[in-house]
């Protein structure tokens, strides 16, 4: 914040040694210009370098950006914080972990760590988690992510939802960009979050009620497409000839509520990766199945072949999950199954 004021000052500063103009309507509008871009500037620094902190239930929850050291200390002190509810998971010998750890531990508040993400759709495990930390814990409460933008947005809208009389259209307003979210590229999940409970509200005839949203999240929810069951169609094989190739087939199917579309690109749609490790855990084989222009419905099944070259004798380790390329720039930045919940596939190979 003090950056802010700084900023302020200065411009206010520069202003008064100004010659004075004399008043007409282009000098009007070249200091409403002026105006209008400082409070942009300030608005910006305030967002995404200084604490981007606001109130979402007054004396009872709060929200902000990643707060350190001594200003994470004020900030506990000042607002009686007893839970802070940290959104960017378990993060265990990061530096900015440790010191939050420390400064909640000095204040005899509690920590929560809960594991959301600004480029996707939130899984259901940490979702169901987040509402039973809510119910449990002590308040007043502070959220927090990195900016205090998208994740805390997102959480912050569902404290709004999940316990107050707040519309589902005054309670989205904290995923505006006043508190720093821009709906724009992968943070648009942010936002297909709570499209996808009005769509289901709408679909049932239904107006939003804390009960109601309550029971779609822990009932009804599911993270779009990445909802699936997998399965060997025959069971793998005890042993496997060092001398020869070998394949498996892995049967997925849909469990969704939309479909699977695969292509035949291997960055682009839907497709199954699978890895292959040795005893040493190094990677020895790195491949994609499902390459096929096919539409999967829900409830619908696809089989997998899973190709493999003659491998040295010794035990593998075998990791297959579903990976979705939908909207990737690049290849690392593809959307895997199991970041949503849903289990890769693990087996054990030993080739004699």
């Amino acid at each position: 914040m003090w950056m802010v004021c700084g900023s302020l000052a200065a411009m206010l500063k520069l202003a008064l040694r100004l010659p004075r103009p004399r008043l007409s309507l282009r000098n009007a509008r070249r200091g409403g210009v002026v105006f209008a871009t400082g409070l942009l500037l300030a608005f910006i620094l305030y967002t995404f370098v200084g604490t981007n902190s606001h109130a979402v239930i007054e004396g009872r929850v709060y929200r902000s950006a990643q707060l350190r050291g001594e200003t994470l200390a004020r900030y506990l002190q000042s607002h009686h914080i007893r839970t802070v509810i940290n959104l960017r998971g378990h993060c265990d010998g990061f530096p900015w972990y440790m010191a939050e750890s420390e400064a909640i531990t000095a204040a005899g508040a509690s920590q929560e760590d809960i594991t959301f993400s600004a480029n996707r759709l939130p899984a259901p495990s940490e979702l169901h988690r987040l509402i039973a930390v809510l119910d449990g814990t002590e308040y007043p409460i502070l959220f927090h992510c990195k900016q205090g933008a998208d994740r805390t947005g997102l959480a912050s809208t569902m404290v709004l939802l999940l316990y107050t009389d707040a519309t589902l259209s005054q309670a989205r307003r904290e995923l505006w960009p006043h508190r720093g979210h821009f709906p724009v590229a992968r943070t648009l999940a942010m936002d297909d979050f709570f499209d996808r409970y009005a769509a289901w509200l709408s679909a049932n005839s239904q107006e939003h009620t804390p009960a109601r949203f309550r029971d779609w999240c822990l009932q009804h929810y599911k993270p779009g497409p990445a909802v699936g069951e997998f399965a060997w169609v025959t069971p793998v094989p005890t042993t496997i000839p060092a001398a020869k190739p070998f394949a498996l087939t892995l049967r997925g199917t849909n469990r969704s509520d939309e479909p699977w579309q695969f292509t035949a690109g291997a960055t682009s749609g839907l497709h199954l990766v699978y890895r292959l490790y040795d005893a040493s855990g190094q990677s020895v084989l790195e491949d994609a199945a499902g390459l096929v222009r096919r539409t999967v419905s829900p409830g619908e099944s696809i089989d997998f072949l899973l190709a493999f070259p003659k491998l040295p004798p010794g035990t593998y380790t075998l990791r297959a999950e579903m990976a979705d390329f939908t909207g990737a720039a690049l290849p690392v930045r593809a959307q895997y199954f199991f970041q949503f919940g849903c289990d890769a596939v693990m087996a054990t190979i030993v080739v004699k």
